[in-house]
């Protein structure tokens, strides 16, 4: 029987804990915009206290994410891939705080990958780890950095990653294609006939990007659904890509909140792949194993 434990989530832009019981259930949950690049001079630990006040010092803290990069807390290096929870948990870092409360780092995965030289991520593999029941072999992880993790025996043997968040971000604040823009109202068939386009011309993004603005001049796409084409180009252009050297017949595992989630389960299902939501809670199940791969939990 596992014990309990206290989930940390700590990225570059948000924190979030979880507080879990011995069998595994979620009893508490706290969130804040506090990533690892609002905390001021390294005070790490002072944040951390400040976001579990009140909770059992004596319970260990399992802690992922940008929290063991470079601009975090403690830097581990990477495990290369390929790995499991097993070779997680040997690379786990433990830490005791002043206040008595014991903090497990957990680091991420390094790939040689064949296009990039060197592929890397940090909490997306604890995601996977805690999904392996679902069967899948292959997941889908959206966000700043989406990745797309391949499993064998469960073991990650292979991911890809693409910074279409963050190109999606950049365009839509940063570029003339916003310009035109109205606040969005989130349209699925506008966000679907991006998609087509970037289907229909996977090489063509960088042509494809400046009918967001033509389109939006001719009125041809209304100012309030842009935004909408706009994330389609760019995940259908992801989407393309990533499945062009994978199986289309094999299941597919979507971890992400229902919002961007659901867009990349819409894409994906436009591509015919077989593919599902997985567990928003895919991540503290996953440090759980890890943990107890480790004999801590």
């Amino acid at each position: 029987m596992p014990k309990p434990f206290i989930s940390i989530d700590w990225g570059t832009t948000s924190f979030r804990a979880c507080q879990v019981d011995g069998v595994g259930r979620v009893t508490g949950q706290r969130n804040a915009p506090e990533g690892i690049l609002s905390v001021k001079d390294g005070a790490f630990e002072q944040a951390l206290e400040r976001h579990l006040d009140g909770w059992d010092r004596s319970l260990p803290v399992v802690a992922a994410g940008m929290i063991t990069s470079r601009q975090g807390w403690v830097e581990l290096p990477y495990v290369d891939c390929p790995a499991g929870p097993a070779e997680l948990a040997r690379a786990i870092h433990v830490r005791q705080l002043h206040s008595g409360r014991t903090v497990l780092f957990l680091t991420g995965l390094h790939l040689a990958s064949s296009t990039l030289g060197h592929d890397v991520m940090r909490s997306e593999e604890t995601q996977v780890f805690g999904s392996l029941d679902t069967g899948a072999t292959h997941f889908v992880t959206p966000g700043t950095h989406s990745k797309w993790i391949d499993v064998e025996s469960e073991r990650i043997t292979n991911f890809a990653t693409y910074v279409t968040g963050e190109a999606y971000a950049v365009l839509l604040k940063h570029s003339i294609l916003g310009r035109l823009m109205a606040e969005d109202e989130d349209d699925k068939p506008t966000f679907l006939k991006g998609v087509d386009a970037a289907f229909a011309d996977p090489a063509g993004l960088l042509h494809n990007l400046f009918s967001v603005r033509s389109l939006g001049l001719y009125n041809a796409i209304p100012a309030k659904h842009l935004a909408s084409y706009l994330s389609g180009l760019v995940i259908g252009s992801e989407v393309a890509h990533a499945i062009s050297n994978r199986d289309t017949k094999a299941s597919y595992v979507v971890l992400a909140s229902p919002g961007i989630g659901g867009k990349y389960v819409l894409a994906m299902q436009a591509a015919g792949l077989n593919v599902t939501m997985g567990d928003p809670l895919a991540m503290v199940k996953g440090q759980a194993i890890v943990a107890q791969a480790a004999g801590i939990i």
